[in-house]
């Protein structure tokens, strides 16, 4: 992931998601994405508007705000949670 996030050194948060793009906007989604810190797309049927994105965060709450906000970015019509897993240590 960006910016050499380390789990081992506290709490870790992670989530895998489906975004359901309209697909004249899919290259602006991605190019949005790409500026997500800790956030990395692992699949694209860019003709569907499908992507698949997985997150990461240090604390629950930053990572459900990541995931809200992409329901508020043009040419998104659907954010579906498909796996989700936490790592505490604090």
């Amino acid at each position: 992931m960006q910016n050499n996030f380390n789990p081992e050194l506290g709490n870790w948060y992670v989530a895998s998601l489906v975004l359901q793009v309209r697909p004249e906007y899919i290259n602006e989604v991605k190019d949005k994405l790409a500026t997500m810190p800790y956030t990395e797309i692992h699949g694209e049927k860019p003709d569907e508007g499908k992507l698949v994105v997985v997150m990461e965060a240090d604390k629950e709450k930053a990572l459900v705000s990541k995931m809200e906000s992409l329901q508020t970015l043009e040419g998104v019509m659907a954010v579906s949670l498909i796996y989700s897993q936490r790592d505490e240590i604090n």
